[in-house]
């Protein structure tokens, strides 16, 4: 059986919208649409949302194969990149799975959907620095991904924390990074959005959870120095530390510091602690 023309310009399992296809097809308007819709209908390819299909694969069975999340996101609009919690992700090498968001910065507002059990939700463009391309795999396919680098990624989330995970969500992904941050970079991406409240943010997670980064003092000077000095509003969900987990101390600036002995004391102590961070809703 012969199959469709699509096959000859797109691969299996590929993402492509229907600028790509009146490109490669060389067709325009009604017939392209009406070509399309009756593609999707015999199964040569998925409708994903208005203007974005997936070609399918040979053979394949619908209920078992899912498109890549970052492959639609990076096709959402001419211009866009995954930021946010989605680019942790990215960073900590993980695929977003199913009720995950992928955030998608983009000056081109598009609605907010979900398909595949996956939400693709619109962000409002934030300074433009910080972005790399990378290039991802999917099965046999490779694309490319514009996203946000790990650090401007981490001071976003801290910025913006309606795109931030869970604290302990936060900290389990940047432990996951496999090389080490450019903490000088981290420290510019925060001057540059002008926030004081993001230095107390900082200063909390790089002491409280990040100390195996080895920190150096002077970063932490450099912290303080831009720390505001009122009590600031962290609000996103944090569990505190159980008692079994205080028996092992954490460092600053290479020195340990001794947990409080039980967890009512550790609970005061994190509600008054030396960054004033405040968290709006505890997990307890």
């Amino acid at each position: 059986m012969k199959l469709p023309r699509i096959y000859e310009h797109f691969k299996q399992g590929q993402i492509f919208t229907i600028e790509e296809a009146r490109e490669k097809l060389k067709t325009t308007g009604n017939t392209l649409r009406k070509r399309l819709s009756e593609l999707a209908t015999r199964g040569y390819i998925f409708p994903i949302r208005q203007g974005l299909y997936r070609v399918s694969k040979i053979g394949e069975r619908p209920e078992r194969e899912k498109s890549s999340p970052f492959a639609i996101a990076s096709k959402l609009t001419p211009y866009c990149y995954v930021g946010f919690h989605s680019a942790l992700q990215l960073h900590a090498k993980e695929t977003p799975k199913e009720n995950d968001t992928i955030f998608v910065v983009s000056p081109t507002k598009f609605n907010s959907f979900k398909f595949e059990g996956v939400y693709y939700f619109w962000c409002q463009s934030p300074e433009p620095h910080g972005l790399e391309t990378y290039l991802l795999h999917n099965g046999e396919l490779e694309f490319p991904l514009l996203a946000s680098n790990f650090e401007k990624s981490l001071v976003d989330c801290l910025k913006r924390p309606a795109h931030c995970p869970p604290f302990h969500e936060l900290v389990r992904l940047c432990k996951k990074i496999t090389i080490s941050p450019d903490f000088e970079k981290i420290l510019r991406y925060a001057s540059d959005c002008n926030v004081q409240a993001l230095f107390n943010r900082l200063g909390f997670l790089f002491e409280k959870s990040l100390a195996y980064w080895k920190i150096q003092e002077e970063y932490f000077k450099q912290i303080e120095g831009k720390m505001s000095r009122k009590q600031t509003e962290w609000p996103i969900l944090y569990e505190a530390q159980t008692k079994a987990t205080l028996e092992t101390p954490f460092s600053y600036a290479g020195k340990p510091v001794q947990h409080p002995a039980d967890s009512q004391n550790m609970q005061a102590f994190e509600l008054r602690n030396r960054w004033k961070v405040q968290f709006s809703v505890n997990n307890q």
